[in-house]
């Protein structure tokens, strides 16, 4: 029972999300948040143009908390200083035609509920170390995601690389045969005597 105890007051709520943004567009979206209340927003751009978007997180009053203009990715703790809904914005405005694919996860740690009294030492300190260990969990399951979508994008740019290089390799052999039957054929002309009767 107490192991159950444990575990529940260790929770953070996650929600990952992958969103396709049109060109010039803006999507928002809210969460609310209580003060003294951590969350965390990240963000990846799996494709589309320069693999860029606009982020604003801002609080309830309307203060920007985090702004960052064409960026492939980031990440973002924060601390809510007031209650209420925290707005966080994707902006492809910059792009004229280029939609976008972007990948990201709002975080929001719960807070812990306080030691009870019939709780050992012991127990206290487990129920530290079982919470370390939870947000390292966490962390390490997000730069798993993070990295997936990077291997993700590296392959594509290889296979398109790739497909560019065989498309110019069969050019140039194709501009060489070309070339070699014709000078196959002027130098045969050049050595051909013609004869007048």
């Amino acid at each position: 029972m107490k192991v159950i105890t444990l575990l529940a007051l260790c929770f953070a709520v996650s929600n990952g999300y992958m969103l396709y943004l049109d060109a010039k567009a803006e999507e928002c979206f809210y969460e609310e948040l209580k003060p003294n209340q951590k969350a965390g927003l990240s963000f990846e751009v799996a494709e589309g143009g320069f693999l860029d978007v606009d982020v604003t997180l801002t609080d309830p009053s309307g203060s920007v908390l985090y702004s960052a203009n064409q960026e492939t990715e980031g990440r973002f703790r924060f601390s809510a200083s007031i209650a209420g809904n925290y707005v966080f914005c994707f902006s492809n405005a910059m792009s004229t035609v280029t939609p976008k694919v972007l990948k990201f996860k709002m975080i929001v740690v719960q807070p812990r509920e306080a030691d009870s009294a019939e709780m050992s030492e012991e127990d206290k300190k487990i129920k530290g170390m079982i919470g370390d260990l939870r947000n390292q969990l966490r962390e390490v399951k997000e730069e798993q995601d993070y990295m997936e979508i990077r291997d993700n994008a590296h392959s594509e740019i290889n296979r398109n690389t790739n497909r560019r290089v065989v498309i110019w390799a069969c050019f140039e052999f194709s501009l060489l045969l070309c070339m070699t039957i014709g000078q196959i054929y002027y130098i045969k002309r050049f050595f051909e005597v013609r004869r007048v009767i």
